[in-house]
């Protein structure tokens, strides 16, 4: 049960009631609603690299889960392994991100964008060396990209585990990517 109680809808300002109504029913979305006015920022950074981003889908997933398994982050890891598989990603693929990299299962490029990403959660600043390998792969706006989202969801898996946000009762069907695409287009024309 969450540490905090889910906000009513009906108590929201309008604008959220808007966004939160055209998303898929997820207990991220329902608390972070009540979040005051972080919750629509924060659903047009996610639209923006996870429906227009530069980082190519799967490598994005598989970052994405790599630093939920390194947070301990359970409803992280639950949600986005659902992303990956709508993605295409494997399950022998999703399940090696609960380990280090590299990994047999990924290629070059995959191995040296998760060994950047593992070494931003552990240490901050990967060493030149591992950078160098993720550079050799990726165009800058990627590298930052990569970093933007290895750093996002360092503070998404602590939110959700601070304040212990839960499953669902039942899962949503697909990604919910067009969804969080829709709802972020339409309140940013309001």
């Amino acid at each position: 049960m969450a540490r905090i109680s889910y906000p009513d809808p009906r108590s929201l300002p309008q604008k959220h009631q808007d966004i939160l109504n055209g998303l898929p029913n997820l207990n991220v979305f329902r608390m972070m609603a009540g979040a005051g006015e972080v919750f629509p920022p924060f659903m047009d950074f996610i639209n923006a690299y996870l429906n227009n981003g530069l980082v190519e889908a799967q490598l994005r997933e598989l970052v994405i889960l790599r630093v939920g398994n390194i947070s301990g982050s359970t409803y992280e890891v639950h949600q986005h392994e659902r992303v990956a598989r709508t993605e295409g990603l494997s399950e022998d693929r999703i399940a090696a991100t609960r380990s280090p990299a590299p990994s047999a299962v990924y290629s070059d490029a995959e191995n040296a964008a998760l060994c950047m990403v593992e070494e931003i959660v552990a240490n901050v600043r990967p060493s030149d060396a591992t950078f160098q390998k993720a550079q050799a792969h990726f165009s800058d706006g990627q590298l930052q990209e990569l970093t933007i989202i290895a750093g996002f969801y360092m503070m998404v898996s602590r939110y959700l585990e601070t304040l212990d946000i839960e499953l669902e009762d039942e899962e949503i069907e697909g990604s919910g990517l067009a969804e969080i695409r829709q709802v972020t287009q339409t309140s940013n024309k309001q």
